[in-house]
């Protein structure tokens, strides 16, 4: 259920006369989020919902489908001419007043509103802000109903990788080919005995391939070879609109015993993820960014001669999308300079990728009680490898 005075509340603090909603075709998932609004539900014309700093929301319609803001407060004004619509946002508030609405400069994910009706509005005399910070305190933040969901599925994923590495082991000892598509079938499987759900088939990366941190396997995919590394990357949550994603990455070498130069290479994202960790966990008192425990990693990796190995963020927000609208851990693709706060939920997954191999360890994080909490069970400390009883 949409909790506006939530909303509201958010946007006193923010210090802004109101915060505006506007859709069509659903393309601002934001909004829909938010607005407790079905994908399901037709919606071929545009619609704003206005939520005041104080005072009731204005619920603006088109003729030919007003119930679509049915379920929520406010108002209801219905329009069929664009100009009708602007007038009605713009009459809702007083002349110059500061709204925020879904664009940003730093955050291209969460930029719906389109240049052409911000531009309708502030000739109308509406002075659009980002609602950028917004939007993490009022759907980037789990309640404690997304936090028990998030933590089941986190559990869950764990035994499902070991369950999969398990599977790998045994097919491998048994001596028959062995692809990626193979041990994707495998985790498949697995999710669905945990009762998990996801949105495609998990990442597993063999050999050179684990150098791509987004690889996709070509039909079979690699066959697994002695000594190849293999990453491993898995993301699900139960079945559910609202129910939160778990994201996980474990990696291991198939071999009795890992070569040096793979244990090394281990060694580093461990001590990047520590880092990471570490970084948050004395850093939420005073507001720590997302960029600045990135930072922090880069500046590890970098004076462990491994620099020229980073092609992504330490981490990203996760929600009732694997990629939620949170707080990211980024100083680089997207530098986020929104702070991690009370309900945030991200991913920690420092990757090295070499030219040969490349290697990624994940954990979930989640702020709980101003304290960091890292969900899915004991996070992972050495290789897999063939030795192992999963």
């Amino acid at each position: 259920m949409t909790d506006v005075a939530r909303i509201a509340g958010a946007i006193r603090e923010a210090g802004l006369a109101g915060w505006l909603f506007y859709n069509q075709f659903h393309r601002d998932e934001i909004a829909d989020l938010a607005l407790g609004v079905p994908r399901a539900t037709h919606n071929s014309r545009p619609w704003a919902y206005l939520v005041p700093a104080e005072g009731e929301p204005t619920r603006i319609v088109h003729a030919i489908e007003p119930g679509i803001l049915a379920h929520l407060p406010g108002r209801l004004v219905r329009c069929t001419a664009r100009e009708e619509l602007g007038a009605a946002v713009a009459g809702a508030l007083p002349r110059g007043a500061r709204v925020a609405a879904q664009y940003s400069e730093a955050f291209p994910v969460i930029s719906f509103l389109d240049h052409g009706t911000a531009l309708l509005l502030e000739r109308r005399g509406v002075r659009l802000v980002s609602s950028e910070e917004l939007v993490v305190d009022c759907i980037g933040t789990l309640d404690a109903e997304g936090e028990a969901s998030h933590r089941t599925a986190a559990l869950a994923l764990h035994a499902v990788v070991h369950g999969a590495w398990a599977r790998i082991r045994s097919a491998f000892a048994a001596g028959g080919p062995v692809h990626e598509a193979d041990a994707q079938e495998w985790i498949a499987g697995l999710l669905a005995g945990a009762g998990l759900e996801t949105d495609g088939p998990m990442l597993v990366a063999a050999g050179e391939a684990s150098s791509d941190p987004h690889y996709e396997p070509a039909g079979r995919g690699r066959r697994l070879l002695p000594g190849d590394v293999v990453q491993l990357d898995l993301w699900a949550r139960e079945p559910g609109d609202r129910t939160v994603y778990a994201d996980l990455s474990w990696v291991g070498a198939l071999a009795p015993r890992p070569t040096e130069e793979q244990q090394r290479l281990f060694a580093a994202v461990v001590s990047a993820r520590e880092r990471a960790a570490d970084a948050i966990a004395t850093g939420l008192a005073g507001g720590i960014t997302g960029a600045e425990v990135d930072r922090a990693v880069r500046d590890l990796v970098g004076g462990l001669g491994y620099a020229g190995g980073l092609r992504h963020r330490t981490g990203h927000a996760i929600g009732t999308r694997v990629h939620g609208f949170g707080v990211n851990l980024d100083s680089v693709e997207f530098p986020d300079h929104r702070r991690l706060r009370e309900g945030s939920c991200f991913s920690i997954e420092p990757g090295i990728y070499l030219e040969r191999f490349g290697m990624r360890t994940e954990v979930d994080g989640l702020v709980r009680g101003g304290r960091l909490e890292l969900t899915g069970g004991p996070r992972q400390q050495r290789l897999l490898d063939l030795g192992d009883e999963a």
